[in-house]
């Protein structure tokens, strides 16, 4: 009996931990609602404030979420247009983003995920431009 229990608490937690385990690498889709030009981020480099550099940062709204994201320091510096639609992956601290370039290009980026919050209904994203 007792071995029984084991096995089905076992069983239990390999289902429900699976899900979760697979949902991070799901793509999802979203919108770009805004681009800004901030100081990087302490989780993007470790310099001090005197010469902190400027890291294009993007809030991305999927549904009643949105993802505030911060480019790499020193890496892809292309710009993203506002209002396109881009699909993503989570992968910790890390977000996997596809998008086209402002130049038209299919391009893989990487950013830091610096924040996770609800959708304001304050900027609610207008519909992408065709």
């Amino acid at each position: 009996m007792k071995t029984a229990f084991i096995v089905s608490f076992m069983v239990s937690v390999i289902l429900l931990w699976a899900p979760a385990a697979q949902a991070k690498d799901v793509n999802q889709t979203a919108t770009i609602v805004t681009m800004n030009s901030v100081p990087c981020s302490p989780k993007v480099g470790h310099l001090k404030e005197t010469d902190q550099p400027s890291c294009h940062e993007y809030i991305l709204r999927s549904g009643s979420t949105e993802y505030h994201v911060q480019q790499k320091q020193g890496k892809n510096t292309e710009l993203l247009a506002v209002h396109q639609q881009v699909t993503f992956t989570i992968h910790g601290e890390h977000i996997h983003l596809h998008a086209n370039t402002t130049s038209g290009k299919a391009k893989d980026f990487d950013f830091v995920l610096v924040l996770i919050a609800a959708a304001s209904e304050v900027n609610p994203p207008s519909a992408p431009k065709q």
